[in-house]
């Protein structure tokens, strides 16, 4: 929300100018809390820019993440993507600007900058989340800085407040670590009950290869490209957590029954522990929001 102020100036005309002045913001759209982050300890940031008018902003958002997610998480390293690795990898795309702003009166100082923010797992490589950011400025130079700036520094205080209510706060909490799990004898001895047939791993590279596009595609908010890409890693390998991904996808472009009926297919395959704790995560938060 935008908080703004008025005050009135009378001319040597006689007449009575309204000057306003907003405070700067953020608006989270289309998306909800992205992950349970209480588990994570070190954050990669990488930031990049589908919009070439913005380019120049790409550097000055990942300065001004880095500072803002080091103040108001408890993860104990948060640096760029290039500073080694790191157990969750945050990916932040400038996909549009404006100016100007809207409503009845234009304001050239006003400027907009859209945000897609993506968070990937960077031990196993599962997307977490995905969210749409819009900044806004408050529509007044402040120290000759173009308004961008602002912006800018609106759409980076919203990732860190985004972060804390996903559970980047506080110390941090052990992690829920899949069981090695034996495959069940069947022998003609057996008389177990019938298990899930694992997936035919043929073809996983490819959708190994499928899937990394996916990502890829995400990253770069284009979202049919990324969807394509998933869905055709599920059709080589029926995996869950490439059906997990399709599910972000979908959430992202705020197809919410869609996202919701995905998750749902992803949880009924049977999926590891922390794949299905993702997975139920997902499903409550897309509810909350149809």
């Amino acid at each position: 929300m935008l908080h703004c102020y008025a005050r009135s100036v009378r001319t040597s005309l006689g007449l009575v100018l309204l000057i306003a002045g907003c405070h700067p913001s953020a608006t989270v759209e289309k998306t909800m809390p992205v992950a349970s982050l209480g588990s994570y300890r070190t954050v990669s940031v990488r930031v990049h820019s589908s919009a070439f008018a913005a380019q120049g902003q790409a550097m000055y958002l990942e300065a001004q993440v880095l500072e803002k997610v080091r103040q108001k998480c408890g993860f104990e390293r948060v640096d760029r993507a290039d500073g080694g690795a790191a157990d969750v990898l945050i990916d932040l795309n400038i996909t549009g600007t404006g100016h100007g702003g809207g409503g009845w009166v234009s304001n050239s100082s006003t400027a907009t900058v859209d945000t897609l923010l993506v968070l990937t797992d960077g031990q196993d490589g599962q997307l977490l989340g995905a969210a749409k950011i819009r900044g806004k400025s408050s529509g007044m130079i402040i120290n000759n800085a173009p308004p961008e700036n602002e912006a800018t520094g609106a759409v980076a205080k919203s990732v860190a407040e985004l972060l804390a209510k996903s559970g980047c706060t506080g110390p941090r909490i052990a992690k829920v670590v899949d069981p090695v799990v034996t495959p069940p004898d069947t022998g003609s001895g057996g008389s177990g009950s019938a298990a899930i047939a694992p997936p035919d791993e043929s073809h996983r590279a490819e959708a190994e290869a499928k899937n990394d596009l996916g990502k890829e595609k995400l990253y770069a908010a284009d979202y049919a490209g990324a969807l394509g890409a998933f869905q055709a890693a599920f059709s080589l390998v029926p995996d869950p957590k490439y059906q997990f991904s399709i599910c972000i996808v979908f959430g992202v472009q705020e197809q919410w029954d869609t996202a919701v009926a995905a998750c749902q297919k992803a949880k009924s395959m049977n999926p590891p522990p922390a794949l299905a704790a993702k997975i139920d995560r997902r499903i409550e938060q897309l509810q909350q929001r149809k």
